[in-house]
């Protein structure tokens, strides 16, 4: 944050006081003036609080009864006292106003100052720091500005939930575009830190659910081994075939086998593997508050692309996809030649099955910048994930071959993946996929070479 400092007047009006009407004042507020120009600002307190008792309709009064209370740090009373006083008459305005803004001056600069000190090794400075802004409040409570620098505070020191709050008052108190983009973020760290949560107290649960899952027809009888060990029970089917029953009891599983593959998946009751998700419906609560926020502050910036970035993460992590389609569609309509634009819908139409449209983005995005190495991968994933999921569809239709238009798809990868190696040759993730398609291709020295020089990379030889 820049650092931003406010300067005010320091002259406080208690300085020009005068003893004007002392002849017909009440002894009361003549009393009060005296030990107002003595600074015995305790000693007038009580008499300029029996003074508006007594008399509510003087202005005078009230007026000092809130210069009073200012100096003595009570902003809740002070601007009480001066809004009587303006209630009543104009009079003191230009007064009000100058004590209200160099006491909300003073605080707002030593919040900065506590602000810039602070430090994990400095953390107290923080806390000085939320004081400061939070007297600055008090002194002008209006203020969309305060409630941000306050919302700095609480983030810098790792209060998220208060940050949150904070931010979410000044972007509806003044429109703070920034403050609503700050709030949308902590909605998605919250979100990803709920659901970071729910998966690690269900990490046994969730890798069983998705061993089951990927069990399916045309399955290999060693990768059901792979995925769910040895079964609980092996029934033999007649003799002279390859037919069995493999049993699992730990998930009321039957699965028929016939020529080492699954030819049927049964479940003899339902399974539940006792998932709680408390904490996951908590993050796509967060989530969704994000996609909401950070919209409005991209109706309103729309060229903030690490903005629109983290609002694409709030869609998926919240499964919205086809919303953000739309959201991001719009984008490359009203900027047609932003290459960010281009690659982040492409990554949702991915995401959407739709990888035809997919590439036809990430390659206008290569158009616009040819050496844009995330789209020019994502390319070629596109074509290797196309390549996988035709695979699977045709075993699931009992085919075992790899069909021709399968292989077509890893083929056209190939060239992309091989073009971001070029970029990034020290890459074992890189050297990995390309080996995985050239193992696909039926290129077994090349896709050899490539594991082994990732692994050589891996482990820093």
């Amino acid at each position: 944050m820049n650092r931003r400092t406010i300067v005010w007047g320091t002259g406080l009006v208690m300085a020009l006081l005068v003893f004007q009407g002392f002849q017909c004042a009440s002894p009361e507020l003549t009393g009060a003036k005296i030990h107002i120009q003595q600074h015995n600002y305790q000693e007038a307190l009580p008499l300029l609080e029996k003074e508006v008792a007594n008399n509510p309709t003087n202005e005078e009064a009230w007026y000092l009864l809130g210069a009073v209370r200012a100096d003595l740090g009570d902003y809740k009373g002070m601007n009480e006292a001066f809004d009587q006083a303006l209630k009543l008459a104009p009079t003191h305005a230009q007064e009000i106003y100058g004590i209200r803004y160099t006491r909300w001056g003073v605080h707002i600069n030593a919040g900065v100052n506590y602000l810039e000190r602070a430090s994990s090794d400095s953390a107290e400075f923080f806390d000085k720091s939320i004081d400061e802004f939070t007297k600055a409040i008090a002194a002008i409570p209006d203020t969309a500005l305060t409630y941000r620098y306050l919302a700095y505070a609480y983030n810098n020191k790792g209060d998220y939930r208060q940050a949150l709050e904070t931010f979410k008052k000044a972007w509806k108190m003044g429109d703070e575009i920034e403050s609503a983009k700050r709030a949308g973020r902590i909605h998605v760290f919250l979100g990803l830190e709920l659901k970071n949560k729910f998966e690690t107290e269900n990490r046994e649960q969730l890798r069983a659910l998705a061993n089951l899952n990927q069990v399916r027809k045309n399955t290999r009888t060693e990768d059901v081994r792979m995925l769910l060990g040895e079964p609980s029970n092996v029934r033999r089917g007649p003799r002279g075939t390859k037919k069995e029953d493999w049993t699992y009891s730990k998930y009321n599983l039957v699965l028929a086998m016939d020529n080492d593959r699954v030819v049927e998946k049964k479940f003899q009751s339902p399974y539940n593997p006792g998932i709680d998700s408390t904490n996951y419906r908590k993050a796509m609560v967060e989530f969704a508050e994000a996609v909401t926020i950070l919209e409005e502050a991209i109706a309103s910036d729309p060229k903030d692309t690490e903005t629109v970035n983290v609002l694409l993460q709030a869609y998926v992590e919240s499964e919205r996809i086809k919303e953000a389609i739309t959201v991001f569609a719009d984008q490359v309509k009203q900027d047609p030649e932003n290459k960010q634009s281009r690659y982040l819908l492409g990554v949702l139409l991915r995401q959407d099955g739709r990888y035809d449209d997919a590439i036809d983005q990430f390659k206008e995005a290569v158009r616009i910048d040819p050496e844009f190495g995330d789209a020019i991968y994502d390319i070629g994933a596109t074509y290797y994930n196309w390549g996988v999921d035709l695979i699977r569809a045709a075993e699931d239709r009992g085919e075992r071959e790899q069909s021709k238009e399968a292989t077509e798809k890893f083929e056209k990868a190939l060239p992309y993946m091989e073009k971001v190696l070029q970029q990034r040759p020290e890459s074992p993730e890189i050297l990995e996929t390309i080996g995985t398609i050239y193992a696909r291709l039926g290129q077994t020295q090349k896709a050899a070479d490539a594991f082994t020089k990732a692994d050589k990379l891996r482990q820093g030889r």
